[in-house]
C-alpha cells in the first residue's frame, strides 16, 4: 500500500533529522515541516484514490496517518514547550515542568473512557471514530486545528494522535526534569530510534504470557513482571497491572488468544505476499 510506505519514509527521515542538529527547537521545525509535507501529500491520494473497504479507511486513519499527524502535534507541542521554557531559574523551569505533567494527567482523566477503548484493543466503535462518515459527531476542542478538513478527517483521529503525543511528553518531561540539575537536555534521537508498542495492554500481556510458557526467555526462568517490564522499556508502553489483565484475557468469550491468532494470520499472509 502506497500509503504505508510513505509512512514508513517519513518515519525513517524523522530520525534523519536529529543527525543535523542538536538543537531541539530546529529539530522540531525540521520535523514538522516533513509531517505536513506528508499529510498534504495523503490529502491529495486520499481525495484521488480514496479506500476500497471499510477497513482500509479505518486502518488508514487509526494507524498510518497518525504516523504524520501524532509527530506533527508532538514536534509541535515540544517546540511551543522549549520555546517558552524559563531559561535560567531552576526553580521556575521546575515548575512549569509540573504544571505541564499536571496537564497531561488532566488530558488522561477527562478522555479516559477513549484511553481504555485503545488500550483493551477494542474495535467496535472504530467505524465511527475512524471513518469520514462521522466527523461531526467530534467533541474535541482544540486551540489549533492541526488537519480538520471533512474529507480528510474522522471524530477521533486527533484524540488518538493526542493520547499517544501526550505519552511520549510525560516521557520527555521526566527526562526534562531529572537533568535539570545537570543541565542536560534528554535526546531526541532516542525517542526517534526507539520503537513504540501501538497495540494494546492485552495484546503485551498475551505476548508476554507466551514468552513465558514458551521458555523464550531466560529459558523460562524469567517472570512475567520481568517480561512486561523488559517490553514496557523497550517499546515505551505501560501495561499496568499484567496478572489483572491476564485475568481478564481468560474470561473472554471470544479468542482468548486474539493477539496471537492475529501475529500467526499477518505472518502467513506476509509468506503469501512475498510469493508473488
Amino acid at each position: 500500500m502506497e500509503y504505508r510506505r510513505l509512512a514508513e519514509e517519513l518515519e525513517h527521515e524523522l530520525r534523519g533529522i536529529y543527525s543535523v542538529t542538536n538543537n531541539i527547537v530546529k529539530q522540531c521545525h525540521l520535523a514538522i515541516e516533513l509531517c505536513r509535507n506528508l499529510l498534504t501529500d495523503f490529502r491529495y491520494l486520499v481525495r484521488q484514490q480514496g479506500f476500497d473497504s471499510l477497513e482500509s479507511e479505518i486502518t488508514f486513519f487509526k494507524s498510518i496517518k497518525q504516523v504524520p499527524l501524532e509527530n506533527l502535534i508532538y514536534h509541535f507541542e515540544l517546540k511551543s514547550f522549549e520555546v517558552n521554557f524559563p531559561k535560567n531559574s531552576k526553580e521556575l523551569q521546575g515548575k512549569s515542568i509540573r504544571k505541564k505533567l499536571k496537564k497531561l494527567d488532566s488530558f488522561f482523566s477527562r478522555n479516559v473512557d477513549f484511553v481504555q477503548y485503545i488500550e483493551q484493543g477494542k474495535t467496535y466503535l472504530d467505524d465511527k471514530y475512524f471513518t469520514r462518515e462521522y466527523f461531526g459527531e467530534s467533541n474535541i476542542s482544540h486551540s489549533m486545528s492541526y488537519y480538520r478538513d471533512p474529507e480528510f478527517s474522522t471524530s477521533h483521529e486527533i484524540l488518538l494522535a493526542k493520547l499517544k503525543v501526550n505519552k511520549r511528553l510525560a516521557i520527555y518531561l521526566r527526562k526534562r526534569r531529572d537533568g535539570l540539575e545537570t543541565n542536560t537536555l534528554p535526546s531526541l534521537s532516542t525517542n526517534a530510534n526507539s520503537l513504540q508498542w501501538t497495540s494494546s495492554r492485552t495484546d503485551m500481556t498475551e505476548l508476554a504470557y507466551s514468552l513465558k510458557k514458551n521458555g523464550s526467555i531466560n529459558f523460562g526462568d524469567a517472570s512475567i513482571r520481568e517480561i512486561i517490564n523488559a517490553l514496557e522499556r523497550a517499546f515505551n508502553f505501560q501495561v499496568g497491572d499484567p496478572y489483572k489483565t491476564f485475568s481478564e484475557i481468560k474470561i473472554r468469550k471470544k479468542s482468548r488468544t486474539k493477539f496471537l491468532d492475529e501475529l500467526s494470520i499477518g505472518l502467513l499472509s506476509a509468506m503469501e505476499d512475498d510469493d508473488f
